[in-house]
């Protein structure tokens, strides 16, 4: 055989060998997935973890190679050819590839930037718009399930009663609020579909940032595997990790990675400890971050630009009434010290009844150790709430809320950003929920008498918010010469305006149970959230017996049904209890099954039952307005119905879902329908 026959096979077996490498790793690109989620959990979380590092140590020797190896090489051929020699062959052919190295690096970082500039890119919004009828004053609303009424939906949120209230002050303007907001639903989804509206609003107000994390991860990322870290142990790999933060190329391959995890949730039996894994890595916690502040930036400047009035509410949470979900610690912290952390966090806590300064001073030498312990934090304010100090236990509260690994409370960085942006746009109106909501707290603390659950507000937390829009839209005269609003409002007289009947009750606190119930597997210790879940449930099977329209209080001493201090023998001989009269025709009761374009529609009137037994009739209620309000929402069909009314009235109009994953995500997320859900029963 000649060699020139030899080479050629060698030459062939290498194009054949190369062929079928990447033949392989294509069928291993197709197949392979599908068969992951039954490989062995090991194989499964070795993989991840050879790809995280595979990502680190690959761009590093890339980058090290180009940067370095380029000038190096460049230098040694330049200096071989000082004394006239040529350059050798091989250092030329490594310059060369260093060179290619480099230039591949820069095409690699300007592809990836453009690519993730292109995935988070903003929306176009509209600046023309449909004409808008004589007198209109549109409120459009963005948000998530706080600023949607959740659990009140779709009776009774912010929008709503500033709606409302604005109508009263002002008769020869017609307020309408339009309701963008969705359960679970992030500023981002809420930027998407302000690009949608046909008419121009007059004030929009965003209240979101209780759902940025839980909103952009896959199904069960709330269970992410402990085993798996994004960021290195080691010292010399978490520097390297953090440097490679910098990077658009790494930035995008850590998101591909996060959202296609191959891994699956551990088991249910033990799958929280009081030291979790954080919700989110590093990387993404800023990629989330810096999205928020440029979408909410964008949002604000577009309001300028279109004359509209931005409003933001700075969201509030329960601070004091909700333990921190997830508390972390550092990579670096080593088996031994995690294990100190566990064994002085359960002495401590076996010492709170009988000995709280030894439990405090448990809590304090954690935290001198890792400050940012969230668990810690809490159980500490617990102590300082029972001891009096209320400020130094407010400043514990919002510690662990902050350092939750877990953030479906709002944290800090996202509240900054409210108050960032308003100081950019002098027009723009700054509601800071938590100053509001600790105003309205008997106890000064942001806890159950005025956030519902995590951060759902109960009713008077959302009258408080409402009620600081009306007084800083007054301030800055937003609307002219109106009307004077008195303030501070009064939350019964606003339940029974909107009709917030034992039906109505009866479906808050079944939602409020749900979301209980929901958030306690969150935790290594789920037994408060389950015990307020029963609550819940068992107060929606006493005030579902009830008729009454107002506000039905002091059952189970839930704060959602509080106003003040009264006891129930003096509620019962203080409330004045509607009990609507027999109708006069075959005509419905109900605004929803009623046509809007009744020309005559007919007067609801009721029976007051006063202190003195006599029976009086109240004011007419126009069901079909609701007292100046509409609501017309079809769940089933998801349609958007059309709204008439007369100058004076306030419409509120509640957008519904348009997408299938939209849909899935509210599967998950939502509250249930007004029948008892069954899942509760064992709660009996």
């Amino acid at each position: 055989m000649t060699s020139g026959r030899l080479r050629t096979i060698i030459r062939s077996a290498r194009l054949v060998a190369i062929a079928a490498s990447i033949a392989l790793l294509v069928i291993a690109a197709v197949v392979g997935p599908g068969w992951l989620p039954y490989a062995p959990r090991w194989f499964r979380r070795g993989l991840i973890e050879a790809i995280l590092r595979g990502v680190l140590f690959g761009y590093w020797a890339l980058a090290i190679v180009a940067v370095a190896g380029t000038p190096a090489t460049i230098y040694l051929a330049r200096r071989s050819r000082r004394g006239g020699a040529p350059a050798s062959r091989p250092g030329l052919r490594a310059m060369a590839a260093c060179l290619a190295f480099l230039i591949g690096l820069v095409a690699l970082e300007a592809g990836a930037s453009a690519w993730r500039a292109w995935m988070h890119r903003l929306p176009a919004l509209p600046t023309s718009f449909e004409p808008t009828p004589p007198g209109e004053y549109r409120i459009v609303v963005l948000g998530g399930s706080s600023a949607l009424g959740e659990p009140h939906r779709p009776w009774l949120s912010v929008g709503q009663i500033l709606a409302w209230k604005l109508g009263e002050a002002d008769r020869s303007r017609r307020f309408e609020c339009e309701i963008l907001a969705w359960l679970g639903e992030a500023l981002e989804h809420q930027h998407r579909k302000l690009a949608k509206i046909r008419r121009r609003p007059d004030a929009v107000i965003v209240y979101s940032g209780h759902n940025e994390f839980v909103a952009r991860f896959e199904n069960g990322r709330e269970e992410r595997d402990p085993g798996i870290d994004e960021e290195p142990a080691g010292w010399l790999l978490r520097r390297m990790y953090r440097a490679s933060l910098w990077s658009p190329s790494c930035r995008l391959a850590y998101e591909i990675i996060s959202k296609n995890r191959l891994d699956n949730p551990p088991p249910l039996e033990g799958r929280h400890h009081l030291i979790d894994p954080p919700l989110c890595s590093p990387s993404e916690t800023a990629d989330i971050l810096a999205d928020f502040r440029r979408r909410l930036e964008a949002i604000v400047a577009y309001c300028d630009r279109i004359g509209a009035l931005p409003i933001l509410i700075v969201p509030p949470a329960n601070e004091s009434g909700f333990e921190p979900s997830r508390s972390t610690l550092p990579a670096w912290v080593t088996a031994e010290g995690r294990r100190w952390v566990v064994s002085t966090f359960e002495a401590a806590r076996a010492a709170e009844s009988f000995d709280p300064d030894r439990a405090a001073a448990g809590y304090r030498a954690i935290l001198d150790r890792h400050p940012d312990f969230a668990e810690a934090h809490f159980r500490m304010a617990r102590l300082l709430e029972r001891a009096g100090k209320t400020a130094e236990a407010g400043q514990h509260y919002l510690d662990a809320l902050d350092n939750d690994g877990l953030p479906i409370r709002c944290p800090a960085p996202f509240r900054e950003a409210y108050a960032e942006v308003a100081r950019r746009h002098p027009r723009c109106l700054l509601i800071d929920g938590r100053r509001e909501l600790a105003a309205a707290s008997p106890s000064g603390l942001i806890g159950d008498a005025v956030i519902q659950d995590a951060h759902h507000p109960t009713l008077v937390g959302t009258v408080a918010l409402a009620g600081a829009v009306l007084r800083e839209m007054q301030a800055r005269k937003a609307l002219g010469s109106i009307e004077s609003i008195p303030l501070p409002l009064d939350p019964e007289a606003i339940a029974r305006h909107f009709l917030m009947d034992g039906l109505k009750w009866k479906t808050v606190c079944e939602r409020s149970s749900t979301h209980y119930h929901r958030v306690a597997g969150y935790r290594f210790d789920p037994t408060e959230r389950l015990e307020k879940a029963r609550q819940y449930a068992e107060a929606g099977r006493i005030v579902s017996s009830s008729t009454a329209v107002g506000l039905i209080r002091d059952l189970l001493d839930l704060p959602v049904l509080q106003i003040d201090g009264r006891t129930p023998a003096e509620e019962l001989h203080d409330r004045d209890e509607l009990v609507p009269l027999p109708a006069p025709d075959d005509r419905t009761d109900d605004p929803l099954q009623r046509s809007v374009d009744d020309p005559n529609p007919r007067p609801n009137r009721h029976h007051r039952l006063g202190r003195d037994g006599q029976a009086r009739v109240d004011h007419p209620v126009n069901l079909p307005k609701v007292a100046d309000q509409v609501f017309l929402v079809d769940h089933l069909q998801n349609i958007h119905q059309p709204v008439a009314s007369k100058r004076g009235e306030s419409v509120v109009r509640v957008a519904v879902k348009e997408d299938v994953a939209s849909e899935e995500r509210r599967d998950r997320l939502d509250s249930p329908p007004l029948r008892r859900p069954a899942f509760l029963d064992h709660l009996r």
